[in-house]
């Protein structure tokens, strides 16, 4: 795994950091400017907006896909995950990998997990995924 961090706040000296712990064969998909996601400085909010638009609104018919809809489309907890994905994976760097990897032995080992940590250590897991939930979310 490959940890990395960076502030995403400074109030008053109460710091704030993203830690993400990625998997070495996930590097080649990540984003480069993956490490502002919740800072000041993330700028991909209409990007995430289209990306989900397009890979669920525009895809499922509500009156066909009532389910679905119900699981994902609608699940406030599952739109924010993949938003999260959609911040830090890079689409065409995720498309290459996919053709250079057609099968995966242990896609659950493949994993991204992002924390936040505070300047007093505390840290919150936010988020586990792994390469299916990436796919599924593509």
């Amino acid at each position: 795994m490959i940890r990395t961090t960076s502030l995403i706040s400074d109030e008053n000296g109460y710091k704030k950091y993203n830690l993400f712990e990625i998997h070495e064969d996930l590097t080649s998909i990540i984003a480069d400017d993956y490490l502002s996601y919740a800072s000041k400085d993330f700028k991909k909010e209409s990007y995430c907006e289209l990306m989900y638009k397009k890979n669920f609104y525009d895809k499922y018919d509500v009156e066909t896909y009532k389910e679905v809809y119900e699981k994902y489309i609608n699940n406030e907890k599952f739109k924010h995950k993949a938003k999260f994905i959609y911040s830090i994976i890079d689409y065409d760097k995720y498309v290459d990998f996919v053709e250079k990897n057609q099968t995966i032995e242990n896609p659950n080992e493949l994993t991204i997990s992002y924390s936040v940590v505070d300047s007093d250590g505390v840290k919150i897991n936010i988020y586990n995924i792994a390469i299916s939930d990436i796919a599924f979310v593509f």
